[in-house]
Parts: structure tokens; sequence; C-alpha cells
């Protein structure tokens, strides 16, 4: 039971896997996060170039002039060591001289012979490591030449670069002063869309009340009239029912006439009943 739980996480996680790499809105948001920056004009990049690399060729002739003088004062130390080991020779080649001068044997003049020669090669020794001293002086002005020429190329490659930039720079502020003044007129056009939409709403909703106004009235005037016409076509029936009330006493009165006439007559002899 366990082994088939394990393997079937795995193929869940295979599955998973396998979807978040088909699915497409994973390599579309890989692709917003890795958005390109506005790229540069060619003019300013090579310009760019140039000066990083003029500034590394003053680096380099700056570090050359720094080893020569570095040399140098080594061969000063160097020269100096020499030139205390000649004097110690000197002083050597003296001593054996006098020691020779009072006694004046084979061995004395051997041993001057000996310390003549050292100090020579010392000496030689000397003029080499002065004459080193000499070429590297002259390593040291070389290149404190090529750092002067490095560094004016360096300048009027700084100066070509601020003047790009510059041009770089007002081609964006055209643009940014362009792209702000259409949104200004977009602004401006949405404003006056929104303010003709509100004058239309508003007179539309003005026509709608009059025209409910004049409809609330119009049904106003017909209940009215409604109202009027029903109270008549009500009142009708009561007059003519009073007509035919009228009418049967009429006719009673003329039905009771004849018995007063008759009354009247009365007996043929012409006395009146009373």
């Amino acid at each position: 039971m366990a082994r088939a739980a394990k393997k079937a996480a795995s193929k869940r996680a295979t599955r998973k896997k396998v979807a978040a790499r088909k699915t497409p809105a994973a390599k579309t948001a890989a692709k917003k996060t890795t958005a390109k920056a506005p790229a540069v004009p060619k003019s300013v990049s090579n310009a760019e170039s140039k000066f990083k690399l003029q500034d590394k060729a003053v680096a380099q002739a700056e570090k050359k002039v720094s080893q020569a003088e570095a040399r140098l004062d080594r061969q000063k130390k160097k020269i100096e060591t020499e030139d205390g080991k000649l004097g110690k020779l000197r002083a050597d080649l003296a001593a054996r001289r006098d020691k020779a001068k009072k006694n004046a044997t084979a061995a004395a003049k051997r041993a001057v012979d000996t310390a003549r020669g050292k100090m020579n090669t010392q000496r030689l020794k000397l003029q080499d490591l002065r004459g080193e001293s000499k070429v590297i002086r002259a390593e040291i002005q070389a290149a404190k030449q090529v750092v002067t020429r490095e560094k004016k190329k360096l300048r009027t490659a700084q100066r070509n670069l601020s003047t790009k930039m510059r041009d770089y720079e007002r081609k964006l502020a055209k643009k940014a002063k362009a792209a702000q003044k259409k949104a200004e007129q977009k602004a401006k056009s949405a404003a006056r869309k929104a303010a003709a939409k509100e004058k239309s709403a508003a007179k539309k909703a003005a026509a709608k009340k009059s025209s409910t106004a004049k409809k609330s009235a119009a049904k106003k005037s017909t209940a009215g009239k409604a109202s009027t016409a029903k109270k008549s076509t009500r009142k009708a029936p009561a007059r003519k029912t009073a007509a035919r009330k009228t009418t049967p006493r009429k006719k009673s009165a003329a039905r009771k006439t004849p018995a007063r006439k008759q009354s009247t007559t009365g007996n043929s002899d012409g006395t009146t009943q009373s």
C-alpha cells in the first residue's frame, strides 16, 4: 500500500511538472519579466565603448609608469648598496697599499692587486647599475608621455560622449514633450467628450422630465375629463327618474280632476254637494 501511494504521488508530481511546462501562461509570464530596456542609439553606445577603452588604456599606461618607478626605486637601493661595497673595497685597497709600502713583499703586492681587481669589478657593476637606472628613467619618461597622449584621447572621447549624450537627451526631451502634448490633447478631448456627454445626458434628462410632466398632465386632464364624464353619466339617470316620478303625479292629478268635476257637477237641480 505504501509503495502504491508513493508511485501515485510521483506520477502526480510528474504530471504537474509536464503541465507547467506545457502551459503558455508560464512562458508569457517569463517573457514579461524579461522586458528589455529602451535601446540606446549606436552613436552613443560606440562613444561609450571608446571612452571605456580609452580609460583602460590610460590605466594601463599609468600602471606602466608606476611599475617603472618601482623598478627605479629598487635600482636606487641596489646602487646604494653596491656603492657602499665599493667604498669598503676602496678602504681595503688603501690599507693593503699601506701594508705593501711598509713591507714590500710579493704577498703584499698580490693582496694589493686582488683588492684592486675587486674594486674595479665593483666599480663596473656599479656603472652597469647606473646605466640601468638611466634606462629606467627613460622608460618612465616615455610612459609618462604615453599617459599624456592617452589622457588627451580620453578627454576627446569624453567630450564626444558628452555631446552624443546631450543630443540623445535632447531627442528624449523632445519625444517626452511630444508625448506630453499628445497626452494633454487626449485629456482635453476626453474632457470635451465628457462635457458633451454630460450636456447630452442633462438634455435627455430634461427632455425626459418634460415628457413625463406632459404625460402626467395629460393623464391628469384625461382623468379629470373621465371623472366629469362619469359624473355626468351618473347624474343623467337621476334626472330621468325624477321626470318619471313627476309624470305619475300628473297622471294622478289628471285622474283626480274628473272626480272633482263630478263633485262640482253634483245634482241636476244645481245644488252642490258638500
